[in-house]
This record gives structure tokens, sequence and C-alpha cells, in this order.
């Protein structure tokens, strides 16, 4: 049996990285939160493009509903730790990674340890989580850390970064204390994607945001992968190349359709105003017609 190599094993990086850059990418840092949809894929992309170092969050088990998209959503894994089964993964990969778990996933109670020692924050959590997001990408900010993270829309995504000289996440999300969830959810969702190209396909009764449910593809997960993947080579080794927020890029694979643009003041533009008030009344009138 061949013994495992890091220089062999990740021979195929260099030209697209230097020897240098490999070697500082397997010294880094990433903190990722969330093991589910998107989750599990960075981690195992982010192993494969060399880095030797995490820190991962999940508190949940894989279930038959995640099959559609999950890295590690399989009939072996029913009933599994998703943290667990995804650490198992990655060190078939690389069993030399370094990685520290956090498998009651992140809350305010932890949020310092796991940020501890980290080159760049992750969030991987589930769009639904209206709460988490802000606890991770403002403590990480505070800690001078930068936060990448991406969403899936259909069949397309959205990627953001946040860190220090770009907007917080309060002013460009424009989430308010005494907004819905639902409202909520539509705020941080049009922040990744201000065009909405997804709704120009999806079925709006298929949406169910008080009961947090929505259509998913593994054409987003993967084409968020993708994009995460490539922030965090940015981040970690060209930093004066990554664009913070109010920078955001947006891609829908099913209408060709791609945008790399500053969206002035955020969500409080005026057209994001009246684009979240459309998205709201859509899915309003869609919830009646279910």
């Amino acid at each position: 049996m061949t013994e495992f190599d890091y220089e062999a094993a990740f021979s195929r990086n260099l030209g697209v990285v230097s020897a240098d850059e490999q070697a500082r990418l397997r010294q880094s840092t990433v903190a990722i939160a969330g093991m589910g949809g998107v989750g599990g894929d960075y981690l195992i992309s982010l192993v494969r493009a060399g880095v030797g170092r995490f820190h991962i969050a999940e508190f949940d088990e894989f279930e038959l509903a995640n099959f559609n998209r999950q890295y590690g959503a399989n009939t072996q894994t029913l009933g599994r730790s998703k943290l667990q089964v995804m650490l198992e993964y990655a060190r078939q990969i690389n069993p030399e990674i370094s990685v520290k778990f956090f498998d009651k996933g992140v809350d305010a109670t932890n949020i310092d340890e796991f940020l501890s020692g980290v080159d760049l924050a992750v969030d991987g959590m589930d769009i639904f989580a209206v709460d988490m997001h802000p606890l991770l990408i403002n403590a990480a900010s505070a800690r001078g850390i930068v936060t990448i993270a991406a969403v899936p829309l259909g069949l397309g995504a959205g990627v953001l970064a946040f860190g220090a000289g770009g907007m917080s996440y309060q002013d460009y999300f424009a989430i308010a204390a005494d907004m819905t969830e639902e409202e909520k959810i539509i705020q941080f969702a049009l922040g990744f994607s201000p065009e909405m190209y997804h709704l120009k396909y999806l079925d709006p009764k298929s949406i169910n945001l008080k009961a947090r449910k929505g259509p998913s593809s593994i054409a987003g997960c993967k084409l968020c992968a993708g994009f995460i993947t490539t922030q965090a080579l940015l981040a970690l080794l060209h930093p004066q190349e990554l664009k913070l927020v109010p920078w955001y890029t947006t891609l829908d694979a099913r209408l060709n359709r791609f945008h790399h643009r500053r969206l002035w003041l955020g969500n409080r533009n005026p057209l994001q105003r009246l684009k979240s008030f459309i998205a709201k009344k859509r899915l309003e009138k869609a919830s009646h017609q279910t």
C-alpha cells in the first residue's frame, strides 16, 4: 500500500498555486461552521486544496432529506453525526490534517474557542440560521478574521466576503431586530443575489419560510463549493485581491447570468428595498395558494 505523501498528493495544485503557497496552505487554519448542504463540500474542497488545519462545527445527523445534495449523505451514514462522517472522509484524503471539532455546533458560549488561532472563517450554515450568521461573522470581524459565505439559490449561487475595510453584517444586510424571521431570511438571501435570478424559475409554492423549507439542488451546492474554495485561496494567499462587501458575486447556471458588482448601500439601496417588498408579497401569495 502506498504511503501518504503530502507533496505528491497535492502536486497537481502546483501551477495554480506555487510550491511556497502550497506550503502556506498546509499551515493554514480554516474554521468551517456547518457540515451539511454546503459546509461538507467546503471541507472536502479545502482539504483537496491542501489546507492542513481545521476547526469544524456541526450538531446534526444525516437523514434521507439530505440525499439530494449533502456530500456525506448516503445509506451507510443515515442517522450518523455529520461532523464525524465528514471528518472520516476528510482524513481519507489527507490523514495528516489537524482538526478541532465542535459537535454541539457554534454558539455564543464557544465562538471564542472556535475562532482561536484561525486564519479564515467560512459560514457553511443553513440559510435559515438567521441568528447564527451574524454571530459568526461579527465575532470574526471583531478579531480581524475574514469570513466568506455562499448560498445556493436554485441552479445558481451567490458569494460574499466580510472583513476589515468592508461593510458590516448589519450595514450590508439591513436586518432589523423587529423583523419577522421570514423577513430576515428574505433580506439574507437578497444580499447574496440582488438580481434574484432563481425566482424566474423556482416554484414559489415550494418555499415555506415559516417551516424553514425550500427547494435545493446539488448544482447550487457545488457552485458554492467552487466559489468558496476560490475565495479561500484569495483570502489566504492573495488577500489584496479579495473584494469585501458591498461587493458581491452571483451566478445562475440555468440562465447563464453572472454578475460581480458593488451593491451601493447594501440592502438599504432603494432598489433592494423594492425587491425585498416584491419577494415578500410573492411568497405570501404563493402560501395562500398551497
